[in-house]
């Protein structure tokens, strides 16, 4: 049986929904889908029980896959490149392009980053955070499409060589942790 929430978190790289919702003609809702091996996952959003659009498919990007030890090695090739902003592609190793990856700049730090699919479908977002620009830690928050926060990881930063250097926290955990105030957006 389908069920509708009125909102999900993410945990493990996996989403989970919140508040089942028995009559979705009322109200706004998400649909999660998956088999039962959680081999391919999604998210469909509905506004008052009419198909919006499809929130995230792990087919395009699973989160799961950037929680291995040995990360997939992928090629990063810039196309355009300007102060505030660089547009790379992210090839496989058959050559294969991937995504499609947006970073914007602030004062030579990269604060976001977009990923997308070579279609230019929307697929995630790093959120670089930087204590000496105000932010309430050093590190990096990922969120889907639907600017839900999938984790985060809190990294000490070395100002000499502006990048971010040893990990000190990351958190996959999204409903229970980390502490609320740490998910605002900058």
């Amino acid at each position: 049986m389908t069920k509708y929430y009125k909102d999900y978190y993410w945990k493990d790289g996996i989403p989970y929904g919140m508040e089942p919702i028995e009559e979705i003609a009322k109200t706004d809702s998400y649909k999660i889908i998956m088999d039962p091996y959680k081999k391919r996952i999604s998210i469909e959003s509905y506004l008052k029980g009419q198909f919006s659009t499809v929130l995230y498919d792990s087919i395009l990007l699973d989160f799961r896959q950037l929680k291995q030890p040995e990360q997939t090695a992928w090629q990063k090739i810039p196309i355009t490149e300007t102060p505030d902003l660089m547009v790379c592609l992210i090839r496989d190793h058959d050559d294969r392009v991937l995504f499609i990856e947006t970073h914007v700049f602030v004062n030579n730090l990269c604060r976001e980053c977009r990923v997308s699919t070579p279609q230019s479908t929307p697929l995630s977002v790093h959120k670089m955070l930087y204590k000496n620009l105000g932010d309430p830690f050093d590190g990096v928050i990922l969120y889907d499409h639907n600017e839900h926060p999938v984790m985060y990881k809190r990294y000490e930063f070395n100002e000499n060589e502006q990048q971010f250097t040893n990990l000190l926290e990351e958190e996959w955990n999204m409903l229970e942790k980390p502490p609320l105030h740490l998910l605002k957006k900058t």
